[in-house]
């Protein structure tokens, strides 16, 4: 019996033989468009090739059909493991273990990061190809033994696994980043304000200190949006230049949040109140998209924000990405996005796009 394109391209996958489930998947784009097996081997086939940019694309496109699955996951922690981000790494590992907890792979890189893997590790990894050893490899098939015993211990499993990742995300918090450096001293504080000049927002002393101090405290707690809300505060208020030098650099310390980690996004309505001080904000909005311009390597929309439902306008944004991903104009979608500004005008730095498969009639 003829084998179909994505069980060729599977074998072809067990066989490490990664190049040709690339030549294999993608030219079947259209026909696997709403298949999650086909976006996940083509993501991992990337992967393996070295091809960040096209993994991202396609493992972004799998997690939009199926956001559950562990090896997939596993998948997109292994692309922020390549760079040394290794905090979002962690939280896609432990979601990986919510789903399944006994993810072998998960176990694995979570232990491994622990014991020794700050983000020097593996940069030398992924420029040795080691890294790879962190890279998913989907099971075939499951048996029914095996699926009853996970059954039968899954109550027990769930409960130590909830301990050990409430344990190790209150660890990795505590020592989240060194902020010694951004301590004042007595003779900082003596010239907090800056007298001259116009600015959006006029603090006191006390304020200016209260806003630096609280962007510490949200990053430290892993709550960087309100982090840069308060940065934003400083940044656009009379507070010296000092002041301000040093909170930006505070800029450089906040990650970059994805799908799975960005979890309390602002609302259209509240960024328009008073757009500059979500300024560099990361949001997840929904709507419809249009006006799509596709380059080779970028492709810019108008989003349509709160169209999802086909009932309200929200307000229209402008959308930049620095990538081509997979889009359908006719059905809704989320945006993950940075809030910028260009000559005074708000737009989205597009990180991602979320865009479930749905009757297109629907």
């Amino acid at each position: 019996m003829a084998k179909t394109v994505l069980e060729r391209a599977k074998k072809a996958f067990f066989r490490k033989r990664y190049s040709d489930v690339i030549t294999l998947l993608e030219p079947n784009i259209i026909q696997y468009r709403d298949s999650f097996p086909y976006y996940l081997f083509l993501g991992l086939a990337c992967l393996h090739t070295g091809d960040s940019g096209g993994a991202t694309s396609y493992l972004q496109r799998a997690r939009a059909i199926k956001m559950r699955d562990p090896d997939l996951l596993a998948a997109q922690a292994a692309l922020f493991l390549r760079r040394g981000e290794t905090d979002q790494a962690v939280e896609y590992y432990l979601e990986a273990l919510e789903y399944a907890p006994r993810h072998a792979l998960s176990k694995k890189a979570l232990n491994f990061i622990r014991k020794k893997g700050d983000r020097d590790v593996f940069l030398g990894l992924t420029e040795t190809g080691a890294i790879r050893k962190f890279y998913p490899r989907p099971h075939k098939k499951r048996n029914v033994k095996t699926i009853l015993l996970f059954v039968l211990c899954s109550v027990v499993v769930i409960t130590g696994s909830f301990i050990v990742s409430h344990f190790f995300i209150n660890n990795t918090i505590k020592q989240r980043a060194d902020l010694s450096s951004f301590i004042l001293q007595d003779v900082d504080k003596k010239s907090l304000v800056d007298l001259g000049g116009s600015y959006r927002y006029v603090l006191s002393e006390g304020q200016i200190l209260k806003a630096y101090s609280n962007a510490q405290r949200f990053f430290q707690s892993y709550r960087d949006t309100e982090a840069q809300i308060e940065i934003n505060k400083i940044l656009h208020s009379n507070a010296s230049l000092f002041i301000k030098q040093k909170t930006r650099l505070l800029m450089d310390y906040l990650s970059v949040p994805t799908f799975a980690t960005i979890t309390n996004s602002i609302s259209y309505k509240t960024v328009i109140e008073d757009p500059y001080l979500y300024q560099d904000c990361w949001v997840r909005w929904k709507g419809m998209a249009t006006n799509l311009v596709t380059t080779e390597k970028q492709f810019s929309l108008d989003f349509l924000i709160g169209y999802d439902t086909r009932s309200t306008l929200e307000g229209i944004v402008p959308v930049r990405f620095d990538s081509v991903l997979p889009i359908q104009t006719t059905k809704p979608l989320e945006i993950l996005g940075k809030i910028s500004f260009e000559n005074g005008s708000l737009y989205l730095a597009g990180s991602g796009i979320y865009q479930t498969a749905i009757p297109e009639n629907r």
